[in-house]
Order: structure tokens, then C-alpha cells, then sequence
């Protein structure tokens, strides 16, 4: 938990929700942050004072990838017998602490390297959406220098409309993304500028009125949806992580044939991926009850509160032992 990305914070407090609940399911869990090398085990004062206020970039360029491995190979992972991360982004997120898992032989809940890295990679998801026949928004890809070449703006607003999505290509929790009506050129350039800070592709996507699901995937099963809805505005940052900006929809109230239609694309979206033990599938479903894809997240976050452990509850499925059911399928795996 914790880790080198902007999401540091949100994994913290996923990763402070998930000790809690393993232990109380008896389990002895460490929580540790790698970010902080062989110095990684956290104490549950260091826990409790996490807030969702997202790190400084100065504090986030002070950390560096190779505290990582420092940390997997010291003592603390010497008798481990599966590794629960609750990494977000970067680093966590993408495939690479999972290869590093994968070279030590320690067995891990999620998805592996292959899945995480595609799932993160936005761009690479949705062409195989595409191949699968999913649906998902029209996009394009550009870079920061490639925005300031003439007429590529309004080549953009040609080929995608005049609703859009401007995002990093491998970030989530809607870091560096803008939603975009009717933008002025200069306005869609400084969004383009504003996600290629963290990023250096940048995905522009149509915009898809309508109304914002989710699925979560719990081993082989889609779990009953949920429909997302700001109180105001659109669900970024702020409305993710503020308490009150947003209400939960679980189930959403759908027709049963849009629900199990979602649901099933859902699973396809999980499957062509390659992703494994558990998932949030995220939906856009337009005015005329057609289903888009927008992503797979591979580690979604883990709070109770969090939108696949709501999904869970709906089915019955409490938030311990969601945690522990997670841990029983990286250890099946194992074997």
C-alpha cells in the first residue's frame, strides 16, 4: 500500500481498511509501503493519520522505484505467504511490482503482470475491447508536442465532436483528467498540457451522455451494478473521495435486460484483459440504454465504502470476508 504514484494517499487508506478486516478475520497481516524500502512495515498510528489529500509532487518526486525492490527482498517478505496489494497507479498498479512478485515466487492477489500493465494502459484496453466487440467511446491518442502542431486541434474536434474526455493514458482516480463542452482551442490544448503532466500519452475520448455504472468482478462472477451520481458536476477527484458529493446507486435500477447485458460485457472486458480474482469494470450507458467500456481497474479501491465492496454487500458478501475470499484465490493459485 501507499507506494510512488499521486494515488498514494487512496491506497493507504484501502490498504488500512483491508488489514483491519483480514485481521479480524484472524489473519496476521503486515502492512507495509514499499516506497519506503526495507524500512516498509507501517505502524497503525502511521495508518490512522492517512487523509485522501493527495501527496505534494515535491514529496512524490523525493521517492524513487528502487526502494521496491529493497523492500521485497528484505526480512519482511522472507515468510510471507501471499502479498495483498492495494497499490494504485504507477507502479502498483501497471504490472511491475506484480513481475517483481512473480521473479520472488510470492503469490499475490490480482491480476498479473500481463493484465495490469494492459488494463493501465488505456489505450491498449480498448483496442482489445474493440477486437472483443465491447463497446467503448471513440478516442484518439496524442502527445503534448504533437497538440501544438497546426490544425491538430481542430482535427480533434472533427473526429471526435465537441463533448470530450482528456486524460492521462495510465492514471486513475481521474487524476489530470478534464471534461471538456464545446472547449475553445486553447482550452482543449491546456487539457491536453494538464494530462500530459502525468502522463506521455494523452487519450481523448467522446464524451458519452448518460448515466455512470460500475461493475465489479469477484472471481467468475459480475456483481450487481452500481450507478454513480454526483451530486453536482462530474465524478472527479473531489466527488470520489469527498463524503456527501456523491450518491450510490447498488443495484442500480436498470431494466433487467441493460443490467445483464452490462454485466456480461463486464465479464468480456475482465476476460479479454486476462485479469484474475477481481475487478471494477466502469460504464458509461448512454440515453438510448447502450452500454460503452471506458476501463478495467485491476486493484479498485478497497475501503468499505469503495464501489466493488458496495457491489459485494448488495450480494451478501461482507466486506471481510470479500478480503479473505481474495486472499483464498491468490493462495489456490499458488498451489
Amino acid at each position: 500500500m501507499g507506494g510512488i504514484s499521486p494515488e498514494r494517499n487512496i491506497s493507504l487508506i484501502s490498504g488500512r481498511s483491508v488489514v483491519a478486516a483480514l485481521r479480524e478475520r484472524g489473519h496476521e497481516v503486515l502492512p507495509v509501503d514499499p516506497a519506503r524500502g526495507a524500512e516498509g512495515l507501517l505502524s497503525d498510528e502511521e495508518l490512522a493519520a492517512v487523509t485522501a489529500e493527495p501527496p505534494s509532487e515535491e514529496f512524490l518526486r523525493a521517492l524513487s522505484p528502487w526502494a521496491y525492490v529493497e523492500c521485497l527482498r528484505s526480512e519482511l517478505f522472507h515468510q510471507v505467504d501471499a502479498v495483498f496489494p492495494v497499490l494504485h497507479g504507477p507502479y502498483g498498479e501497471d504490472g511491475r511490482l506484480q513481475a517483481l512478485l512473480d521473479l520472488l515466487g510470492i503469490p499475490y492477489v490480482g491480476s498479473t503482470m500481463l493484465a495490469s500493465a494492459l488494463a493501465t494502459d488505456k489505450h491498449a484496453a480498448k483496442l482489445l475491447f474493440l477486437a472483443a466487440g465491447i463497446p467503448t467511446p471513440r478516442w484518439i491518442t496524442i502527445t503534448a508536442s504533437q497538440a501544438q502542431h497546426p490544425g491538430t486541434i481542430d482535427d480533434i474536434r472533427a473526429e471526435l465532436g465537441p463533448h470530450l474526455v482528456v486524460k492521462p493514458n495510465d492514471q486513475g482516480s481521474t487524476i489530470g483528467m478534464s471534461f471538456l463542452h464545446d472547449p475553445t482551442a486553447e482550452e482543449l490544448e491546456a487539457a491536453i498540457q494538464q494530462a500530459a503532466q502525468y502522463s506521455e500519452l494523452v487519450l481523448i475520448e467522446r464524451y458519452i451522455a448518460g448515466r455512470e455504472l460500475t461493475v465489479g468482478i469477484l472471481g467468475e462472477e459480475a456483481l450487481p451494478i452500481v450507478e454513480i451520481v454526483p451530486t453536482s458536476g462530474v465524478y472527479d477527484y473531489e466527488h470520489k473521495y469527498t463524503p456527501g458529493k456523491t450518491t450510490y446507486h447498488c443495484p442500480a435500477e436498470l431494466p433487467e435486460d441493460i443490467a445483464e447485458f452490462t454485466r456480461n460485457l463486464a465479464l468480456s472486458a475482465h476476460r479479454i484483459l486476462g485479469c484474475r480474482h477481481f475487478s471494477r469494470v466502469d460504464f458509461r450507458l448512454d440515453d438510448d440504454g447502450q452500454p460503452f467500456c471506458l476501463e478495467v481497474n485491476t486493484i479498485p479501491g478497497m475501503t468499505p465504502l469503495s464501489l466493488l465492496p458496495k457491489a459485494a454487500q448488495t450480494a451478501n458478501i461482507s466486506f471481510p470476508e470479500l478480503c479473505e475470499r481474495l486472499v483464498h484465490m491468490a493462495l489456490a493459485g499458488a498451489g
